[in-house]
């Protein structure tokens, strides 16, 4: 995941300790992170399963990137079925965020479809979600309102069937739009702290 490099907060136990100067990328960030932590005297704790599960989860937001900027922005002719990995990259990308906002409030969550992940978050997910909103519209804006249960419903059992496409005859049709707002929207959910809408930004009027 690309983020805009430059200074960065050090944060340990919820306060800053310190800075880092930031790559850009998440990954290497990581690990500069922890030796500037060494560096200062501090031990690196060992990571919660939450942070892993964020982690893989950046990773296959990575993926749907790489093959968006190069083979789903190729002149054409095109490689049509490209669409299939990027949309189920796209989805299980979504699972394992959700999976992860969960576990990070105490709750673990098993399954593949997205809407009962979704619903079965803890509150304070979902007001993380929806605190996240005004953040993920500038990367990712959509057409129209922004509703995050219909976006999610619209994306349900995608994993599973488009996982074995050649299966079915027809599959759903699905907004690009929709697909980048919602892994921006479960990025910024995962934060370590998210800010609330009634702290720091409000939200635009037609997201809710």
């Amino acid at each position: 995941m690309k983020i805009p490099p430059g200074p960065k907060d050090l944060m340990l136990n919820g306060k800053v300790v310190g800075q880092y100067i930031s790559t850009g990328d998440t990954e290497k960030d990581v690990h500069i992170a922890q030796a500037k932590l060494r560096e200062l005297g501090y031990n690196t704790p060992d990571l919660p399963l939450w942070m892993h599960i964020r982690q893989q989860a950046l990773y296959f937001q990575d993926t749907c990137a790489l093959l968006w900027h190069t083979e789903l922005s190729r002149p054409p002719p095109r490689r049509p079925f490209t669409l299939i990995p990027y949309v189920v990259n796209t989805a299980f990308c979504i699972e394992l965020y959700l999976k992860a906002l969960a576990l990070k409030h105490g709750k673990k969550l098993r399954g593949h479809e997205l809407l009962e992940l979704y619903s079965d978050l803890p509150p304070q997910a979902h007001d993380d979600v929806q605190a996240s909103i005004p953040d993920a519209l500038k990367n990712a804006l959509v057409e129209g309102p922004v509703d995050v249960v219909q976006f999610i419903t619209t994306m349900n059992d995608v994993f599973v069937k488009w996982r074995y496409a050649y299966e079915h005859d027809e599959l759903a049709q699905l907004r690009m739009d929709v697909l980048r707002f919602l892994r921006m929207l479960m990025f910024y959910s995962c934060r370590n702290e998210v800010p609330s809408l009634s702290t720091s930004r409000k939200a635009p009027d037609n997201v809710f």
